[in-house]
C-alpha cells in the first residue's frame, strides 16, 4: 500500500484527536499545507510555458 497524500481534513483529525500542541499533530498540519501547496489548487498550469525550467520547452527556440 502506497502513502497518501496529508490532506487538512486529516491533520485536522488528528489535532482533534492528539491536542493541537502534539508534535504528531503540528507535522500533520505542516504535512497538509505542504501537499496542497505542491498540487497548487488548481489545474491550471499555463504559467508554466514561459518557465525556462521546463522539459518541454528544452531545446526548443521561439521565432521571432
Amino acid at each position: 500500500m502506497s502513502p497518501t497524500k496529508m490532506d487538512e481534513k486529516a491533520a485536522e483529525r488528528i489535532a482533534k484527536a492528539r491536542g493541537k500542541n502534539d508534535p504528531f499533530a503540528k507535522r500533520a498540519g505542516m504535512a497538509a499545507r505542504n501537499d496542497k501547496d505542491r498540487t497548487g489548487g488548481g489545474s491550471d498550469i499555463s504559467w508554466r510555458k514561459d518557465d525556462p525550467t521546463n522539459s518541454e520547452g528544452k531545446g526548443k527556440q521561439e521565432k521571432a
